[in-house]
């Protein structure tokens, strides 16, 4: 029996198969078109009744703070309403003029008013954009009355007729925004703005640009603010405005009710057998073309076999195997030489990404390179910017995954990259330099505008999928956009830059080059007086010192501080600290010494100011609350705090000493002041010198005696020698210190 060939083969297995898939695809379609359909019109119904809803109330809140703000910063208002001349030029009718105009010139900047007047309850005297006139003439009277008594509940009324003189046979409808005046007490008057419907109904018409749905508006008492044009089909969304406590309806129009969809079914039922019979011929015609060789070649063999029978070993004519084994040597020597061709285009691919960053490509050869590894053409007035993404935490990163793994992470974020910016038209070239960073040659189109701020927001994407999707964060450093490929160096310099400021923003963010200017500071000397004052805070264990260190981070925080530079900062207030440490005793200066040493291996390991800010308030809480500890247990407390506390009420004793106190403790005068230094790490003369003197600060800024006065109450017979030990604690003499706070009270 003859064998069938490989044409008949293919053919009769995939053919059954297309027609088998595509009927069903073909029933799928039409079984669930109709819901798909509905579903969707029904949302995006919905969505543009939101949208109508919203340019609605936003254009009636811009035009009630415009309002808002004449009444409280407009003078000519209270002028009117209060009848003031408060200047010579000024005289009620150009105060009325002046006040006509400005409302003239609201109509002008906001389509939407039609007419604004207001109302001086002391003489009901009306002023409109057109007129002033008493309210007895005022068409809009009998709404003016109901403001009165206090009818109008609403902000934003219904609709209303409306007439601007009581003769005027016609009327118009609006709707208006009601104002007292003054805003938050009983009211002078009344600022009323009238917004004509008609101008209402047509902003929303020019929303409705297909003109493929209709827009109802209901007012409070559910009268018609907005008509609709079609009266034939049913609403389909509805929302309640809770600025206005207007209601928004929206539908589909009828002629535009799925009927296209059953006008299309005939049409699409033809391009369906069309399809079908497009795809027959096609699998014919991809089968014989690439059955053939097969064919041919199976052929040639057997008949070669048939001629050689007595040639070739048995084998061969029983077991045709060998002519698989001969195709898989084939393909082996194939798969062999194409991955050393991918290994030598890789690393060729490689070498010039790295001769490009590093700004020594040159040649014609190698430029001739760059249109296929950007995947764009280099003559259409290209432009070009260089990012560096970094693996935040790298370390932790190798420890919680393989090699394996972490080459499986790498390659996911290097497509999910280009994935997105593809998505943006954007073209770029990839390399992995470092083991935790992955330099991005970034190409654009030179039609495209605002290039940084748009490569920002696109690595903002990269950042936010990686963060959201991988169970680790990076931080992307951005060169400025450069046009000539010889620049490309210069950009990858500024990506490097940027990221080096890594440590002070924080990881996990984008980090543009162009916004370190104004940024980066230069020098930190203006932080150093503020760790002095945390070294000494944490000397007298202080709490205050918690806050002066978290203010310290957030300036660090706010600019941008290379790892170096905020490492010195800590490492010199380390630094104070130990020095002011030194002076206490040496149990004291046991537990800094170990706080110390564990808050230098932090320093080393550190990426971000977040995370040293935890660790040293985490050692540095802990440090205190061991001294505290120590200082509790100490023998004699309870004395020498009755003693702070004795000075504490006799500090205005000019007799107060260390020998009054041990008479008045019966205590050795030697063992007073040690016990009183350990115990609040502040000698006895300094501390009742910082007391007197706070109080001699009190007594100058709160009450007007004479310094001379002062000094005695305060505990200074001399007036001389309670100048000379303010001037050295304070740094300016009593009278100076009097007269600059008062300067700035």
């Amino acid at each position: 029996m003859k064998s069938r060939s490989w044409f008949n083969r293919w053919l009769f297995t995939y053919l059954p198969i297309f027609y088998l898939v595509v009927g069903f695809l073909i029933f799928l379609f039409f079984m669930t078109i109709s819901q798909v359909l509905e579903r969707q019109m029904l949302n995006t119904n919905e969505n543009y009744t939101k949208y109508v809803t919203q340019q609605m109330e936003s254009s009636l809140q811009n035009i009630e703070q415009l309002m808002i703000g004449e009444i409280n910063n407009n003078k000519d208002v209270k002028r009117f309403l209060y009848e003031l001349n408060d200047e010579e030029d000024d005289n009620p009718y150009l105060i009325e003029r002046r006040l006509s105009e400005k409302f003239n010139t609201f109509k002008i900047d906001f389509p939407l008013i039609d007419s604004i007047y207001m109302v001086r309850i002391s003489d009901l005297k009306v002023l409109s954009t057109s007129a002033s006139l008493p309210l007895e003439s005022f068409g809009d009277k009998v709404f003016v009355e109901q403001l009165q008594a206090g009818d109008i509940s609403y902000e934003w009324t219904g609709s209303r007729p409306y007439q601007l003189f009581f003769s005027s046979q016609t009327s118009y409808p609006v709707v208006s925004l009601v104002k007292k005046i003054p805003l938050l007490a009983d009211p002078s008057g009344f600022l009323v703005v009238n917004v004509s419907t008609s101008a209402i109904k047509k902003m929303v018409q020019d929303m409705n640009t297909l003109n493929v749905s209709y827009t109802t508006i209901y007012d409070q008492e559910g009268h018609t603010i907005v008509e609709a044009d079609d009266d034939g089909s049913d609403v389909v969304s509805h929302i309640h405005s809770d600025y206005t406590s207007w209601e928004v309806n929206n539908g589909i129009k009828g002629k535009f009710n799925y009927g296209i969809v059953t006008n299309l079914y005939y049409g699409w039922l033809t391009l369906g057998i069309f399809s079908i019979l497009f795809g027959t011929v096609i699998i014919i015609y991809l089968s014989r073309r690439y059955t053939s060789p097969i064919d041919s070649m199976m052929s040639g063999i057997s008949q070669y076999i048939k001629s050689k029978s007595d040639e070739l070993p048995d084998i061969l004519n029983d077991n045709p195997r060998f002519m698989d084994k001969a195709v898989n040597h084939l393909i082996e020597l194939a798969n062999q030489y194409s991955d050393v061709n991918k290994e030598n285009v890789l690393h060729r691919r490689k070498q010039l990404f790295l001769e490009m960053i590093s700004g020594e490509l040159g040649m014609d050869a190698e430029l001739s390179e760059l249109p296929n590894a950007l995947h764009a053409n280099l003559s259409d007035c290209p432009m070009f910017l260089m990012g560096i993404i970094e693996i935040d935490k790298y370390s932790e990163f190798c420890s919680a995954y393989s090699s394996g793994d972490q080459y499986l992470i790498k390659y996911v974020m290097s497509n999910v990259m280009e994935e997105i910016a593809e998505s943006s038209d954007v073209h770029l070239w990839a390399e992995w330099l470092d083991n935790g960073r992955l330099t991005v040659l970034f190409h654009l189109s030179g039609e495209q505008e605002i290039p940084n701020r748009r490569m920002s927001e696109i690595c903002d994407k990269i950042r936010l999928w990686i963060k959201d999707n991988l169970d680790y964060s990076v931080s992307i450093g951005l060169g400025s956009a450069v046009r000539e490929w010889k620049d490309i160096s210069q950009s990858f310099n500024e990506a490097e830059e940027a990221l080096s400021y890594k440590a002070s923003v924080g990881g996990n963010r984008v980090i543009p080059y162009w916004e370190l200017e104004g940024n980066v500071l230069d020098g930190m000397f203006e932080q150093l007086q503020l760790i002095r004052d945390i070294a000494e805070l944490f000397k007298h264990r202080n709490t205050a010192w918690k806050d002066s260190f978290n203010q310290l981070m957030e300036v660090v925080q706010g600019k941008y501080y290379l790892l170096q530079d905020i490492t010195n900062l800590l490492n010199f207030m380390i630094f104070q600290i130990s020095k002011e440490m030194s002076e206490l005793p040496a149990s004291y200066q046991g537990i800094w010494e170990c706080t110390a040493a564990e808050l230098n291996r932090e320093l080393k390991a550190f990426d971000s100011i977040d995370a040293i800010r935890d660790s040293f308030m985490i050692h540095l809480g802990s440090a205190t609350e061991q001294m505290e500890r120590l200082r509790i247990g100490r023998n004699s407390q309870e004395l020498i705090h009755e003693t702070r506390e004795y000075i504490d009420q006799h500090y205005s004793d000019p007799d107060l000493s260390l020998q009054s106190l041990s008479h008045q403790f019966q205590i050795n005068q030697s063992y007073l002041s040690r016990l009183f230094k350990d115990e609040f790490s502040e000698n006895f003369v300094d501390y009742l010198t910082r007391i007197r003197i706070s109080q001699a600060k009190h007594l100058l800024t709160t009450t007007n005696d004479l310094i001379q006065d002062i000094s005695l109450q305060v505990g200074y017979l001399h007036y001389f020698s309670f100048n000379r030990v303010f001037k050295k604690v304070v740094g300016v003499t009593p009278g100076e210190y009097r007269k600059q706070s008062g300067e700035k009270g």
